[in-house]
């Protein structure tokens, strides 16, 4: 489900999934870039050559995460993943793109943006 909103300042789309993985799993293709890019490859949604950089900016494992988005020729902006387990042992997955003057987020206070870091 896609849900744009806001002015042309901001831009905001929201996506929701159930997936049958558990948080823990789900969490781990998100953060291990091996599964990250077999799950989401940048270059695919963005065409070849895509300079799409992601720099972490807060991590709560395994329930949330959030990436500052930079897209060349784009305003920068964040990408926010919400994982809640459901009932059956899978989780809900919330993924919210914001663009624009309401994504503006200070960076990372160690300013690393490996995300393996957060698979440790």
């Amino acid at each position: 489900m896609t849900k744009p909103h806001g002015s042309p300042e901001e831009r905001r789309l929201s996506f929701a999934f159930r997936l049958p993985a558990p948080p823990e799993k789900v969490w781990r293709a998100l953060t291990i870039p091996a599964f990250l890019d077999r799950w989401l490859p940048l270059e695919a949604p963005h065409g070849q050559g895509a300079n799409v950089t992601t720099t972490i900016v807060e991590a709560e494992p395994p329930r949330r995460l959030s990436w500052r988005w930079r897209e060349a020729g784009e305003p920068d902006g964040t990408v926010t993943f919400t994982l809640t387990p459901d009932a059956d042992g899978g989780t809900l997955l919330q993924l919210v793109h914001v663009r624009g003057l309401a994504a503006a987020m200070p960076p990372a206070a160690n300013s690393n943006s490996a995300v393996t870091m957060l698979a440790a």
